[in-house]
């Protein structure tokens, strides 16, 4: 997959509902050793059974229709990628950037750092 295939995976497994849908997500676009660091407090994570389990966690309260989409160009270069990603909640978008290193077409390492939140009229 490309950077922004990765990416866009990435963020759809974040947001789904569906639990098979988000392992299958998970599945295709990080290895299984990927590493996750969040913009807070939460510990790094290693591996994808910990991320799946820590996603489907920390999105339960998240209302349905939650996206994510990528906010302009990708940055790639010697296997890293950077974008700005786009959270769109029903009030709200957060904003951040999240930082990728890639290996054989899978993310191996995600570091993100939030940025904002934008209210929004929806």
């Amino acid at each position: 997959m490309t950077p922004e295939q990765l990416l866009n995976e990435w963020g759809a497994a974040w947001v789904t509902k569906d639990e098979a849908e988000r392992r299958r997500r998970f599945e295709a676009c990080a290895a299984a050793d990927v590493e996750f660091i969040p913009p807070d407090s939460r510990p790094a994570l290693r591996g994808r059974e910990e991320l799946i389990a820590h996603v489907a966690e920390y999105t339960a309260p998240w209302p349905s229709g939650v996206g994510a989409e990528i906010d302009g160009p990708v940055d790639t270069h010697h296997g890293w990628s950077r974008a700005v990603i786009r959270w769109k909640f029903p009030a709200a978008d957060a904003v951040g950037c999240e930082v990728m290193q890639a290996v054989n077409g899978r993310i191996t390492r995600m570091v993100v750092f939030a940025d904002e939140y934008v209210e929004t009229q929806r």
